[in-house]
C-alpha cells in the first residue's frame, strides 16, 4: 500500500542494487510536482545527527508494518485518542505487527 500522509513509515518496494533493501524512512512531506505525487522522505535508524531528506516519487514507496518486539524495554509515550498520554517502559505487547503513524498530535508526535 502507498503512504497517503505524514509521518507515515514506508520504504521502497523496488530498492535500486546499491541501496539498503529493509532501509526505513518516515514521510515528511506529500506535494504534488510535475504532475505526480511525490514526497520527502527521512531515514530512520541512521547513525547521523541530521539524517538527509530525499525528495522520491511517491509511488517507489510502500508503508510498512512494524514489528511490535522490537518495542519491548523501551520507554515509550503513547498519545491517545481523548489526548491523554500514556508512559512507561513496554513490557508485553499483545499486536504483533502495526503501521506506525507519527502524525502531529496535540501532545507531541
Amino acid at each position: 500500500m502507498r503512504p497517503n500522509k505524514i509521518g507515515q513509515v514506508a520504504k521502497f518496494h523496488r530498492p535500486l542494487p546499491d541501496e539498503i533493501p529493509n532501509q526505513l524512512y518516515i514521510v515528511t512531506e506529500i506535494f504534488l510536482a510535475n504532475e505526480r505525487l511525490d514526497s520527502d522522505i527521512k531515514a530512520l535508524n541512521t547513525d547521523l545527527s541530521l539524517p538527509p531528506v530525499n525528495n522520491v516519487k511517491l509511488e517507489d514507496l510502500e508503508i510498512v508494518e512494524i514489528d511490535t518486539a522490537d518495542f519491548v524495554e523501551y520507554n515509550l509515550t503513547i498519545n491517545k485518542a481523548d489526548y491523554s498520554q500514556a508512559k512507561g517502559k513496554v513490557v508485553v505487547l499483545s499486536v504483533q505487527k502495526i503501521i506506525l503513524d507519527f502524525s502531529n498530535g496535540v501532545k507531541g508526535l
